[in-house]
């Protein structure tokens, strides 16, 4: 018996031990288009990327269908107890939390939600949720010459043991009219100019820890009028709720990690993801074309450090000498141990025409039609990848790159405020619609050295979600596509439908779980369903299936993952260092492989 026999066969014989679920999970329905909205008659239309936390609490944001007025909010459901019913975090017209004074609701009410620009996201160890909220002004004042205004139409929101409250807003400048003094000092914007306020906060928040809210915030210097950005944390919980904002990096900063002397600023920074005590953001010298930056880690506290995990010029793992990144991607998975990230490099592009979106706001497709009516081009890196860091050791691992199995993992929209569309931020942070490209990919780990990965990516001009067990394992397979049948997700499917889109945002995996979007169209009759599903994703996925499908996890199971892997290339390798391919040198690939431990 060859040693690869003996290997197989001593590992199959001990595979029965081993505590694990096989992978033939199916999905479960969050929410769906059968489901009717907390407190409503409308049912469940259309959703965003919902997010999720270690205990099963999945946060997503959604929409009924027309013609009247659609419902619209952000909403919860634990997925960890069976039968558990939707509850809403909070909804349009529905009054925004104090401080708000200004009359503006139904029936007399307080000035309400008007909309949440952005998906949601949950702390990865607690229920506190964060949402970013546009609103009608909350705060009604006098200035000094006795003239009444109104402020703040922008602001994130989280929840602190279940209620929700307001983080962060508009209301830095807001001042006693006749002794001058702040009337909200803690929502201004530090480091600068006292009295100076946030303008708006692109983005998704992050929440942290059941206590901080971590963001983005974008600001105009008083001295000079320009236009200022940063990253920046708050305590929900701390001096009685009236802890003040924290920077942590903004365009006035020096950038770390130049040679002596150099003097270059963040010129971007982009919303931060947090987990245990620390966060982790993009940060360019110039956004359109950055030539210096990269990923930074901090911990959340007063002028915290920052520690560089990758930067721009650093070589690409698995790739050839002198692969060095080029582009950094802004939307980052970080559970406390890995970062996982989209990168570029290279110079060689590819053309794309996009075409302008066919569902949506109405003066927004307007806009897009008249300025690009025979769509518009773009070029996209022919080398690109998602790969992961290890923030305790540093080391960058690729979780796929085109070339391997995807084509293109860039995905495009067209968004902002048509000319005259009055949805702007107090008349002056209206930017105008533009083309704006996004990569999905989430993360999760535990153990030294591995870690399980999720990502978005198109293969042959087919959608799909792709799963990848690293740093060592198979090449990512895809989990859900185009081609999956509707109700291979969702039993209430129409019947012969197909998916037509997946999704998946940087706080989907968690806990041993992963939370999505779908929507599915059955062809012929053009019925459409869609809805947010949950499934487990057992970490043992590989070493313990019933890939045979003879009933049993064990047996020749094994053998049938090794072939699975093809072992032309990670069967190939010398790991024990003896100068022979073969021997031991499968069951130590087996044995290091996370899923197998």
């Amino acid at each position: 018996m060859s040693s690869w026999r003996i290997i197989i066969a001593a590992l199959a014989a001990t595979s029965t031990t081993m505590m694990a679920t096989a992978d033939g999970q199916q999905w479960a329905t969050a929410a769906n288009n059968g489901q009717l909205m907390p407190g409503s008659d409308k049912l469940f239309n259309s959703y965003n990327q919902p997010s999720i936390n270690t205990d099963g609490l999945v946060v997503f944001r959604a929409r009924s269908k027309g013609p009247s007025q659609p419902v619209r909010g952000v909403y919860v459901f634990d997925s960890a107890v069976p039968g558990g019913s939707i509850t809403t975090v909070a909804a349009v017209s529905q009054e925004v939390p104090q401080p708000n004074n200004t009359s503006g609701g139904s029936g007399g009410g307080l000035a309400p939600f008007r909309e949440f620009p952005s998906f949601p996201r949950i702390d990865i160890a607690s229920g506190m949720i964060a949402t970013r909220g546009q609103s009608s002004p909350v705060w009604t004042y006098l200035l000094p010459d006795g003239t009444e205004t109104r402020v703040g139409t922008s602001g994130i929101y989280a929840t602190v043991d279940g209620t929700l409250q307001s983080g962060v807003g508009l209301l830095g400048a807001v001042a006693d009219p006749v002794s001058g003094a702040l009337v909200f000092p803690w929502f201004q914007v530090p480091s600068t100019a006292t009295g100076t306020r946030f303008d708006q906060f692109p983005g998704a928040a992050s929440a942290c820890d059941g206590e901080f809210i971590t963001f983005k915030g974008n600001w105009t210097e008083t001295s000079t009028g320009l236009g200022r950005t940063g990253v920046y944390f708050r305590s929900m919980t701390a001096l009685g709720g009236q802890s003040p904002v924290v920077r942590v990096a903004d365009s006035t900063m020096i950038m770390p990690g130049q040679v002596a002397g150099g003097t270059v600023p963040f010129g971007s920074t982009a919303p931060p993801s947090a987990a245990f005590g620390h966060m982790v953001f993009v940060g360019l010298d110039v956004e359109e074309a950055p030539t210096m930056g990269g990923i930074f880690l901090a911990p959340l506290q007063s002028d915290a450090p920052l520690t560089a995990l990758v930067s721009l010029g650093d070589q690409v793992p698995g790739e050839a000498e002198g692969a060095r990144f080029t582009r950094i991607g802004e939307a980052l998975s970080f559970d406390g141990q890995w970062v996982a990230f989209w990168g570029a490099w290279g110079s060689r592009m590819v053309p794309h025409l996009l075409s302008c979106p066919t569902d949506g706001n109405a003066d927004l497709l307007q806009y897009c039609n008249e300025q690009f009516p025979d769509g518009y081009l773009v070029e996209v890196p022919e080398h690109q990848g998602f790969f992961a860091v290890e923030v305790g050791s540093g080391v960058v691992y690729p979780i796929a790159t085109t070339g391997s199995g995807v084509d293109d993992m860039l995905y495009w929209n067209f968004s902002g405020s048509p000319p005259d569309s009055g949805s702007g931020d107090e008349g002056g942070d209206q930017e105008l619609p533009r083309w704006r490209s996004a990569t999905f990919v989430a993360v999760s780990g535990t153990t030294p050295g591995k870690f399980d990965a999720v990502f978005k990516a198109n293969a042959g001009g087919v959608d799909s979600l792709y799963r990848r067990l690293g740093s060592v394992g198979p090449a990512a397979s895809p989990l859900i596509g185009m081609t999956t049948p509707g109700t291979d997700v969702d039993p209430q499917a129409p019947i012969g439908s197909f998916v037509t889109a997946v999704g998946i945002e940087r706080d989907a995996l968690r806990g041993g779980r992963l939370a999505i979007t779908a929507s599915m169209l059955e062809p012929v009759s053009g019925e459409a369903w869609g809805g947010i599903y949950v499934r487990d994703m057992p970490s043992m996925v590989g070493c313990a299936a019933d890939l045979d499908g003879n009933g049993s996890v064990g047996g020749s199971d094994l053998g049938d993952m090794l072939s699975q892997w093809g072992c032309s290339g990670p069967c190939s390798a010398d790991l024990d260092g003896d100068s022979i391919v073969g021997g031991s040198d499968l069951g130590l690939l087996v044995a290091s492989w996370g899923p197998c431990n």
